[in-house]
């Protein structure tokens, strides 16, 4: 559980609220714990995201994999995606209820300066009626849910999140489906286009003969589909590779993503989808809220 507390004292955390650590909403908010400030013992990878448009900082490749699950069946519903979410507003109207053992969780017992939790991911949503309504994650290793200390501070994020009337839980790494995860790293660079060089006049044109060809692929392997595409408009190699994995994206077109991607795979494997058939495709997940 990412927890600041090494060297952290009231002034120092004084000061990254002042900084705006924290705070904000999509391509402004600041998470509290990044990848610069804070070791881990876990990988960390920094990935701009889809949603907000800004660069996310996770320090464990299951952070990293719930997001980009998070990014792939909450585009076009999710409003926000905040990582690293401190858990500091209204935390006092918590401490008196909280008994001794779990007051001391939010105090370093070395120093006695204060240790401020942070909830891995904080997501909003626009609700069919049209409000917003929020629901937060912690990931964690399976493994570490078995020390009384991590779950005593779960159970203060619980008791926070509660009065805050959000929906709260932990998802553990053997939750998070891992080649629908790899599946998204693999095609979540492609999603503009523009950053490749094709430009924006240029790219409905090559996405809608690119669709023909699949379309009309059969039992052809989508490798072979792919190569002719950069032959035939005289292409640098690769672009058709790019274009693919942009559809897939944005879900033009679907595969199935629990199967690991393959271009070897027939034509007739792809789905060329309309707006009503992407919500069935993303009905065939389970709700990324839900997670």
């Amino acid at each position: 559980m990412p927890v600041l507390k090494h060297e952290q004292t009231t002034k120092k955390i004084a000061k990254l609220i002042n900084e705006g650590y924290g705070q904000g909403e999509k391509e402004n908010y600041k998470p509290f714990i990044n990848t610069i400030r804070v070791s881990s013992s876990g990988r960390v990878s920094r990935v701009k995201g889809w949603i907000t448009n800004r660069v996310h900082e996770f320090l464990s490749d299951s952070e990293t994999r719930l997001f980009y699950i998070y990014e792939f069946l909450g585009s076009g519903k999710f409003l926000d995606i905040k990582e690293h979410y401190p858990l500091i507003e209204g935390m006092d109207k918590i401490v008196p209820n909280l008994d001794t053992e779990l007051i001391k969780r939010l105090t370093n017992q070395k120093t006695g300066e204060p240790i401020i939790l942070t909830t891995t991911f904080l997501l909003s949503e626009q609700t069919d009626n049209g409000d917003i309504r929020y629901f937060a994650r912690s990931v964690k290793d399976y493994r570490q849910l078995e020390n009384k200390q991590v779950i005593e501070r779960y159970q203060i994020m619980q008791e926070y999140w509660n009065r805050k009337n959000v929906d709260y839980g932990i998802v553990t790494n053997k939750e998070i489906p891992l080649v629908l995860a790899k599946n998204i790293e693999f095609i979540h660079p492609f999603y503009n286009l523009e950053e490749y060089g094709i430009e924006d006049e240029m790219q409905s044109f090559l996405k809608e003969r690119l669709v023909d060809m699949i379309g009309n692929g059969e039992d052809k392997p989508i490798s072979e589909i792919l190569t002719s595409f950069d032959d035939e408009f005289n292409l640098e190699q690769g672009t058709a590779i790019a274009i693919y994995k942009h559809m897939i994206a944005r879900k033009i077109v679907g595969v199935d993503m629990n199967k690991t991607i393959s271009f070897k795979y027939p034509c007739h494997t792809v789905k060329i989808l309309s707006e009503n058939e992407v919500y069935r495709y993303d009905t065939y997940y389970k709700h990324a809220n839900q997670i």
